[in-house]
């Protein structure tokens, strides 16, 4: 028979994981530790062949500004690539949700090249969440235009910017009929800069910059969050940030102009297929 969490075999087991947990943190603080442990970045390609041990450093800086925003995931609800953060965020206050992309599957509800979203009505959502996508898009700024558009007045976008990441130097192939490639690595004053052309002032965004020096290499280096501790992964330094996180609020009389559209030049390149196993990392 199932054991219930509170059972009598479960706690005991869980203090045990619990101060076992302790201890190996403890052991980790030391020197000598410490040292071992950072003598790892000193490489030339990212650790355990770029699987994913843990959590990405990005993605706790992504989850710990959602978590603080999470009363604004409500409403109709659209997400890009997938409804997981509107499951994950969201709560009784989601009347609907969708997703975009730009190539049809199971999951995708719109599809839409967000820089080109032309054909969806402006209005039509309370909050639109854009997670790792805008340094992927060339036409960034029509991309800006189309999901301040696309929100009803007060609607809430929470869209961010990375400001270091992997290069795909032959594009990535994840499904959606066009290789995809990084066009931008960002910084805080050159996205405020992006706000401003779509139209927003100041009152109508907040911006948060988040990262140190150590954890831009932890990220790189394919250090999980789980292997820095508190002072690495919290300290915030404005010269070394990784992520940029944005929350907008959709004023009552914004009213940005669409700007002209720009489309890239691309390499005639056959693009590495996206791996489950090491991500972005391609297979060597």
């Amino acid at each position: 028979m199932p054991q219930t969490p509170g059972s009598p075999i479960r706690e005991p087991l869980a203090r045990v994981y619990r101060a076992v947990r302790s201890r190996w943190l403890a052991l980790r603080g030391l020197p000598l530790i410490r040292f071992v442990r950072a003598s790892q970045l000193r490489r030339l390609s990212p650790l355990a062949g770029g699987r994913q041990r843990g959590g990405p450093v990005i993605r706790y800086y992504w989850e710990r500004f959602l978590d603080r925003h999470r009363t604004d995931v409500r409403g109709r609800c659209l997400e890009i690539g997938t409804d997981r953060t509107i499951r994950h965020y969201g709560g009784p206050s989601v009347s609907g949700v969708d997703v975009m992309d730009v190539a049809p599957r199971e999951a995708v509800t719109l599809v839409a090249d967000l820089s080109r979203a032309d054909g969806v009505a402006a209005g039509s959502y309370d909050c639109f969440v854009v997670p790792f996508t805008m340094h992927l898009i060339y036409d960034v700024e029509a991309a800006l235009h189309h999901a301040v558009r696309i929100l009803t007045p007060g609607g809430v976008l929470l869209v961010n910017f990375p400001c270091v990441d992997y290069y795909f130097p032959r594009g990535l192939d994840m499904g959606t009929g066009r290789p995809l490639f990084v066009h931008w690595w960002f910084t805080p004053i050159q996205v405020q800069n992006l706000l401003r052309r779509v139209g927003l002032e100041s009152a109508d965004f907040t911006l948060v910059a988040d990262g140190n020096l150590f954890a831009r290499v932890a990220y790189q280096v394919n250090m999980p969050i789980e292997e820095l501790t508190a002072v690495e992964r919290d300290h915030q330094d404005e010269g070394h940030p990784l992520l940029i996180s944005v929350r907008i609020v959709k004023p009552a009389t914004w009213a940005g102009r669409r700007p002209e559209y720009r489309d890239p030049w691309l390499p005639d390149v056959t693009p590495v297929d996206w791996d489950p196993v090491t991500g972005h990392y391609p297979r060597t």
